[in-house]
């Protein structure tokens, strides 16, 4: 195997990543490798939340810090990533991840907590507060009015789909998002982006409502929008699913298409 730190062709310095099965190692590469890619290569193999939390706290890179916090799934070092005072933008990804309730709450009421940090979690809590108090009205299909309502209530247009969004493992959020993507527009387009990411989810409730309500799509540009996501290899198959049960004509064709 090649030293990872010299200066060298690339490619063999990837598969030498590639290769590694040591978790120290890999952590190491992640932390100090010159080569962007190698370290990106090296995080993705990071497993264990602890090893994640390493490259968090000692990578030099902030996009390998980044990516290693979106692989965190502990809400406790969540929080505690958030409690020291970080950098703005890895705060920003762990409140995506962070999605208990009482560690949002335990963040915002911290008098030690960075205080960027804290309005950061009273924001997310007030939101999180008002999507769980919402009635089942307002995120179902049954009443579009109150659907309109509760987007608006978040901002409205893109604004509100957004702040959705950001409560897609949520199953009322992805029933509203279901509601909106129905109606088109761009705002239907950003719902069935939001949809598509819900199709990963590790969650089978949330996938399947995700794709429960991805299935309901009929218009053939909405159906375009839920083609081009074939593009991203992680959710090719479960869209591929979703198409055979939507069974109109241009899904027949995406299907069809990606087939020859």
């Amino acid at each position: 195997m090649i030293a990872l730190k010299e200066k060298g062709d690339a490619r063999a310095r990837m598969e030498a990543v590639e290769d590694l099965a040591s978790q120290d190692e890999l952590v190491r590469v992640a932390c100090t490798d010159d080569l962007p890619h190698a370290r990106l290569l090296a995080v993705s193999k990071v497993t264990e939340d602890q090893n994640l939390l390493k490259v968090v706290k000692e990578a030099k890179g902030l996009d390998v810090r980044l990516v290693a916090v979106e692989r965190i799934s502990s809400q406790q070092i969540l929080a505690d990533i958030v409690k020291r005072r970080e950098n703005l933008e890895l705060i920003g990804v762990c409140f995506t991840r962070i999605t208990d309730r009482k560690t949002i709450e335990s963040i915002a009421q911290d008098p030690d907590c960075n205080p960027v940090a804290r309005r950061m979690a009273v924001e997310h809590f007030a939101d999180e507060s008002y999507l769980a108090e919402a009635s089942e009205a307002a995120l179902g299909r049954k009443s579009r009015e109150a659907v309109d309502a509760f987007v608006d209530a978040y901002g409205g247009g893109l604004r509100g789909v957004r702040a959705i969004g950001r409560f897609r493992r949520s199953e009322k959020a992805l029933k509203a998002l279901g509601t909106i993507a129905a109606r088109g527009g761009e705002c239907g387009g950003l719902a069935i982006e939001y949809l598509c990411g819900g199709l990963g989810s590790s969650n089978p409730s949330l996938k399947r409502c995700a794709a429960d309500e991805l299935a309901n799509l009929r218009s053939p540009e909405l159906v375009g929008c839920l083609v081009r996501s074939l593009d991203n290899p992680a959710l090719r198959e479960p869209i591929r699913e979703v198409l055979q049960r939507i069974d109109t004509p241009e899904a027949r064709a995406a299907l069809g298409q990606r087939e020859t």
